[in-house]
């Protein structure tokens, strides 16, 4: 199946996975071009137990702690409420690396010790560079984290998830906010590469009557005069900045070197509130740091008692675990192909439930509509969230990220 569309580039640094070149971000503005050499897929034998491996990046000692800690708690509770197919799920956890070679040779090593369902890879550099592994395999994947567009159209044949929003949809969330300014002139100003190409044409195609200008920076240009100077003669009162946490910063900072005072909003991607984002930000002028506000998937639930400490991506993962193991059941069978073929059948359409044991008895009464954590967990024929929770955010005056006054917004595909 190829899936169609409207990193991580998520970026593994402390407990805040921030996406691909975006809210969360590698941070990288390189996105890798998917190319594959997949081939029909291997049958799997179908032996009743459901095997989990998660790829967990090892290296980012405190991520790969949180996320082993999450997956195990998440297939904890399945076979607390009895198993799949009255069987305890297995978890396997495979180290993803640091790199698509690294998350290849790990997926590898999963399927040779049988699993029918991986979750992960995190980053969206390694999905594209290692998901032909699992493909090939025919197994299951879901990423709770892998966000780029390029992952849009992954020739996957129908075995790829995802419960992080991808960056289509963060596009539409971003196309959005700019509309709802009530601006007649917009201008779209982007890093001119793979990652920044797509993510502007899909913010483009999102708005509506506006008047678009659209500026292509080159990588690794040192002097954006000419480009703010493009900006400012466009006349546009709302810009909307893409790209990873440096460049963000490096356009806000020419920015502010301007008399910009014609500019009334600026809207950034996620990875504006990257840690190499933060002192630049917090150097800008004061009004132009006030106009600026953010949009970004919701990666942290928020605080309750019950949790006072949630950490990132937890509800992405828990919806990996509950999704595969519910289609497990409903499918009776622990077949991978079989598996994803229920997997978005069980996300929507029938009675609501939020955890794996309450979907579970409502898969004997009735189809179900699994929610998770977030309160919406609807897949997309293409495997992909067709809705999602984002956080929009604003910076103080050190430069850190902070709620707006409507602290998140739920967006779907239009």
């Amino acid at each position: 199946m190829v899936r169609s569309a409207s990193t991580l580039g998520v970026a593994l640094g402390s407990l805040a996975l921030v996406a691909a070149c975006s809210g969360s971000s590698e941070s990288s503005t390189t996105v890798a071009v998917v190319t594959t050499t997949t081939q029909p897929p291997t049958p799997r034998i179908d032996d009743g137990t459901l095997r989990i491996g998660a790829l967990i990046p090892a290296g980012d000692t405190a991520v790969g702690a949180a996320l082993t800690e999450t997956a195990q708690d998440a297939v904890d509770a399945v076979n607390q409420a009895g198993g799949v197919l009255g069987n305890e799920v297995e978890l396997i956890i495979g180290d993803e690396g640091g790199s698509a070679d690294d998350a290849q040779q790990a997926i590898e090593t999963l399927i040779d010790q049988d699993v029918d369902a991986i979750i992960g890879p995190t980053s969206s550099n390694n999905a594209l560079g290692a998901l032909d592994a699992a493909v090939g395999a025919g197994v299951v994947s879901c990423s709770p984290s892998a966000s780029a567009i390029a992952l849009d159209n992954f020739p996957d044949d129908g075995l790829f998830f995802r419960t992080i929003a991808s960056d289509s949809l963060q596009a539409v969330a971003i196309a959005q906010q700019a509309e709802l300014t009530g601006a007649r002139r917009i201008a779209i100003v982007h890093i001119d590469d793979a990652y920044g190409r797509p993510y502007a044409q899909a913010v483009a195609d999102e708005i509506g009557i506006a008047e678009l200008t659209t500026i292509a920076v080159a990588v690794g240009d040192e002097d954006l005069s000419n480009d703010v100077t493009s900006v400012l003669t466009s006349e546009a009162p709302v810009i909307i900045v893409l790209g990873d946490g440096g460049f963000i910063a490096q356009f806000l900072t020419a920015v502010g070197e301007r008399s910009a005072a014609s500019i009334t909003r600026v809207i950034v991607n996620d990875a504006g509130r990257s840690v190499e984002a933060r002192p630049v930000i917090a150097e800008l002028p004061d009004d132009l740091r006030e106009r600026i506000v953010g949009l970004a998937p919701q990666i942290v639930l928020p605080v309750t008692d019950d949790d006072p400490d949630p950490a990132p991506f937890a509800a992405q993962v828990d919806d990996c675990v509950n999704l595969i193991s519910l289609a497990a059941v409903q499918a009776q069978s622990d077949n991978p192909g079989v598996i994803a073929t229920q997997m978005a059948s069980v996300s929507a359409g029938g009675r609501p439930c939020t955890s794996f044991e309450e979907c579970k008895i409502g898969l004997d009464e009735r189809q179900i509509n699994y929610n998770g954590p977030t309160g919406i967990t609807d897949l997309g024929r293409n495997g992909d969230p067709d809705r999602a929770w984002f956080d929009r955010f604003v910076f103080d005056s050190d430069g850190a990220d902070e709620p707006d006054d409507v602290d998140r917004v739920v967006v779907e595909f239009r």
